[in-house]
Parts: C-alpha cells; structure tokens; sequence
C-alpha cells in the first residue's frame, strides 16, 4: 500500500511541475498551466499541505528560471520572488483550495465550472494586486476599474489556458488511472 501511494505521489509531483514548467515554453500571455495545476493539486493529491505547498513551490521554481535565465537582459540582478508575487501565488493558494471544494469527485462539468471560477479568481486577485501601490492607475474605484478593464485581453487567454490545460492535467490522469491501478486511491 505505501509503494502505491509512493508511485502516486511520485507521479502526481512530476506532473504539477512539468506543468509549471510548461511556462518556458512559448505560449500567448497568461496561457498557461498555472491555474489547472493549482486545481489539480488540490483534486488530487491526499495530504492538503502537498496539494498547497507543491503548487507553490513548482512554481516558485519556474518563476526562478523565467526570472534569472529567461528574462535576465530585463534584470541582470538575480531575483527571487516575482514582482507582485504575493497576490499570484496568493490566487494560486485559493485556487487549490477551490480545488479541493469544488472537485471532491473529478468530472468534466466540475473541472469546467472549477477552471472557469478559478481564472476569474485569478484575474481579480491578480489585477488588484497590479493596481494597489501603481502610478499608472489612480488609487480610486475608478482607477482599479481600468487596471481589470486593461487585464480584459488576459483574462480570455488565462481562460483559454486553464481550459485547456485542465483537459490535458486531468483528462490525462483520469485516463492513467485506468491504465494503471496502483494510481487510483479509495
């Protein structure tokens, strides 16, 4: 029993980082896996601290790598945390917590209704967070109302991305589980 709650683990893992990593790959803004990782994270894996913490920490580590390697003539200086990063791994966080609400048993509807709520949470949070503090827009209900109109054309692709990503995260899963038993957990 614990060899196949290992190999599940292990591949679980694999999984929620390879999807973080996707983020080096070329792919239109905020079309990425960020948001079905989170989610499935919080579907999938058994202890809750694993289904937060592995989320958080796999994308701290493309954030690394985006930030250091990718990015680097941008900022020559080695950077740890991303700029506005309490809010995006904030967002990230409440995401794998609507993971664990709204996807206690995995199925399309679900994972539709979980990724849609999941990139508007994403897109407030996150634009919120870009207008708190900004010069670029004004510190009233006014100003913040522009920073969400001007994430409008992000909101569509983070939704087209958690879409996808999450028939691709989940839908391959599912289908491993029923390739290989020693997956699935009761």
């Amino acid at each position: 029993m614990q060899t196949k709650l290992n190999l599940r683990f292990g591949i679980l893992a694999a999984i929620v980082i390879g999807a973080a990593m996707s983020r080096l790959l070329p792919h239109p803004p905020n079309a990425t896996a960020v948001g079905a990782m989170a989610l499935f994270g919080g579907a999938y894996f058994i202890q809750r601290w694993q289904a937060l913490v592995l989320p958080l920490v796999a994308m701290w580590l493309s954030d690394l790598v985006l930030n250091n390697i990718v990015y680097k003539a941008y900022n020559p200086t080695f950077t740890l945390f991303t700029e506005g990063g309490a809010f995006i791994y904030g967002a990230i966080a409440l995401i794998v917590v609507l993971g664990w609400v709204l996807l206690k048993k995995v199925k399309m509807e679900n994972v539709m209704a979980a990724s849609l709520t999941g990139s508007v949470l994403f897109f407030l949070i996150t634009n919120a967070g870009a207008w708190m503090g900004s010069t670029l827009y004004p510190q009233t209900g006014e100003g913040l109302l522009m920073a969400y109109v001007a994430g409008l054309p992000f909101l569509l692709n983070t939704i087209g991305g958690d879409l996808m990503w999450c028939a691709v995260l989940f839908g391959g899963f599912e289908w491993a589980q029923q390739r290989f038993p020693a997956l699935v957990t009761h």
